[in-house]
């Protein structure tokens, strides 16, 4: 697996682990976020009818296939090697894996979409970094950094970009695209947070 896939891997894992423990669980790490996450629509309609259950059902599957060991929690080695054959997927099914992206990073969109506009706002995306625990300063001026590689407002991300951005993330190795900074939270270097 090409290394900056194995960096930004490593780096996904410790934005997951809300312990700081070095494994993932849904105990432990991911209840606490989908509990979170659903609250954030109290009183409101939600895209999905059983959110927190879709939520905690997607986290529990996510951690059984992950761990590979199967003892119940998944350490940064499992993480990262787990993502090997998804990679092989990826570049085998091209078409297959971009429709996958599509749903499920999209149903995730929705559920970070409060106000169910197609477009996360700043606010949208702390939210989701303070349910696991992350600091939420940089938060904006990276948003900013990435929608300016498309030529968008610094502060309104489309679906369609989120979900470009995520596929850039997860699969594209290139060291100038702009998804490899979607889990970073430090300040940029060039800007004043």
């Amino acid at each position: 697996m090409d290394p900056e896939l194995q960096r930004r891997y490593r780096q996904l894992f410790r934005f997951y682990d809300v312990q700081g423990d070095g494994s993932l669980s849904v105990e432990g790490d991911f209840q606490q976020v989908a509990e979170a996450l659903a609250a954030r629509w109290q009183h409101r309609n939600t895209p999905f009818p059983d959110m927190l259950g879709l939520l905690l059902g997607t986290y529990a599957h996510e951690s059984e296939r992950r761990d590979l060991n199967h003892d119940g929690v998944v350490d940064e080695l499992e993480f990262v090697d787990s993502h090997a054959p998804v990679v092989q997927a990826f570049l085998g099914m091209r078409p297959q894996a971009e429709a996958f992206i599509a749903r499920a990073a999209g149903a995730f969109f929705d559920c970070l979409d409060l106000d169910c506009d197609g477009v996360l706002e700043v606010g949208d995306l702390e939210a989701y970094a303070a349910a696991y625990r992350k600091p939420t300063e940089g938060i904006r001026a990276n948003l900013a950094r990435m929608l300016a590689a498309f030529a968008l407002p610094p502060d309104r991300l489309p679906r369609q970009v989120f979900l470009t951005l995520v596929e850039q993330y997860w699969f594209d190795p290139s060291p100038d695209v702009p998804g490899r900074w979607l889990f970073t939270l430090d300040c940029p270097t060039d800007a004043s947070c």
